[in-house]
């Protein structure tokens, strides 16, 4: 239990990002000292002014908590803080096996922290729906809280992304991305079973097409070469707000650009450490994937390949878009980059079990369907360059939720609704 414990908080903490809920201070702390751990595990020193900048910009987490933080993964033992007098002035990593990070932390917060009533009922709320989808009636009476308590839980649970709330058929459904993204074969066994057989076909098309832009399905009304029904794309669409598919994001700008990615096969949930290792994955397909699909000059023909010389060689070969090209690869720590002439890089690879993992799985992801050589519409191809930034999926699923228009197709709308009767 303590182990999940820093699991929700963690991810309840990338779906708030810097946004400020007073309630949930001691556990967006435990997930912040999760988010930071994960961030710093393998690197050396670090001065802490770095340290306070780069975790307010990219971790979301605020320069007033970072000590706090500190302290939290000192007294876990993940941590040694080098100070002048009181005031720290670097950080010396010391984190365990990749998986440890949770259980560690989870530990620490089980027995140091109370958490008020409202955290409490939230990961109660959230325990539950990482399992299955709930009745919102059903899961208030199994609570016992109060109904102003829930009502809030259930709001910061909307607000972070990781709580849906659908009305079907007189029922109000609750849902959680967990429980669809970590298995499609469970999703398409239920979608097969409730008869939603344009859930179960896009599905397949996401399948074979791992990491295809959004901004193209929209625009040719097709994912690798195969055609959608109009049904089949409004489904895309909602699935990818709700997390179903999930929908990393690059930003650049005032645009951005999101991909789509099935639930992980298998036939069980993922933890939060290989859920991390699925995120690196993705953002390893969405830089090739941005190559052969959005680039202005230098196309990648075989992002494959362009993965698998990652892997064996720990390195590609250098060239001058490298360093825009693959510098969100560079902020997730799975490679680094290495000058080689004037304006040419070359990336290369962090050799550590997570990153061999994920590129290990980004390559059996690109293999599972023929990789199309199409040229895209050029409505839909934009310039991915300087200041991009990668935006994890459950993130990047709550922007597209925001932006979304109601499901008006009526028989997307059945079947969506099919679905979470089945399941619930």
């Amino acid at each position: 239990m303590s182990k999940q414990l820093a699991e929700i908080a963690y991810d309840l903490h990338s779906g708030l990002a810097t946004s400020l809920i007073p309630e949930f201070d001691d556990l967006r702390l435990i997930g912040m000292a999760g988010t930071l751990a994960i961030h710093i595990k393998g690197l050396g020193e670090i001065e802490y002014e770095v340290m306070r900048k780069v975790s307010d910009h990219l971790m979301g987490i605020p320069s007033l908590a970072l000590e706090r933080v500190l302290r939290i993964l000192e007294e876990v033992g993940f941590v040694k803080l080098v100070q002048n007098g009181k005031r720290i002035s670097s950080v010396i990593p010391n984190i365990p096996v990749f998986d440890d990070v949770y259980l560690g932390i989870g530990q620490y917060a089980a027995s140091e922290c109370v958490l008020n009533e409202h955290e409490q009922a939230t990961i109660h709320i959230l325990g539950r729906l990482q399992n299955e989808p709930i009745n919102k009636d059903a899961l208030i009476n199994s609570l016992g809280a109060e109904k102003s308590v829930i009502d809030r839980c259930l709001v910061v649970g909307k607000t972070s992304g990781i709580v849906s709330e659908h009305r079907a058929r007189g029922r109000d459904i609750l849902i959680s991305p967990f429980y669809f993204s970590d298995n499609l074969d469970g999703l398409a066994d239920a979608a097969v079973a409730c008869g939603a057989g344009s859930i179960k076909s896009a599905l397949d098309k996401v399948k074979s097409n791992q990491g295809w832009p959004l901004s193209v399905v929209r625009a040719s009304g097709e994912i690798g070469g195969s055609k959608l029904t109009q049904t089949e794309r409004v489904l895309v669409d909602k699935m990818a707000g709700e997390g179903i598919i999930r929908p990393p994001t690059i930003k650049f700008g005032v645009k951005s650009e999101s991909f789509l990615f099935t639930p992980r096969p298998g036939a069980t949930r993922l933890n939060a450490s290989n859920r991390e290792v699925y995120e690196r994955a993705m953002a390893l397909i969405s830089a090739v994937r941005k190559g052969q699909l959005l680039a202005d000059r230098f196309k990648i023909h075989s992002p494959v390949r362009i993965l698998e010389v990652l892997r064996d060689k720990g390195f590609v070969g250098s060239n001058s878009e490298a360093r825009h090209q693959y510098q969100n690869l560079v902020v997730l720590k799975v490679a680094y980059l290495k000058q080689t002439a004037q304006n040419m890089w070359q990336l290369c690879l962090n050799k550590t079990p997570e990153n061999d993992a994920a590129l290990n799985l980004a390559i059996s992801l690109l293999r599972t369907g023929q990789l199309a050589d199409m040229e895209v519409n050029n409505d839909a191809r934009i310039a991915l360059g300087k200041g991009e930034e990668y935006i994890q999926s459950l993130i990047s699923a709550s922007e597209i939720k925001k932006r979304q228009l109601q499901v008006a197709d009526p028989q997307a709308t059945y079947e969506f609704e099919q679905l979470l009767l089945k399941l619930s």
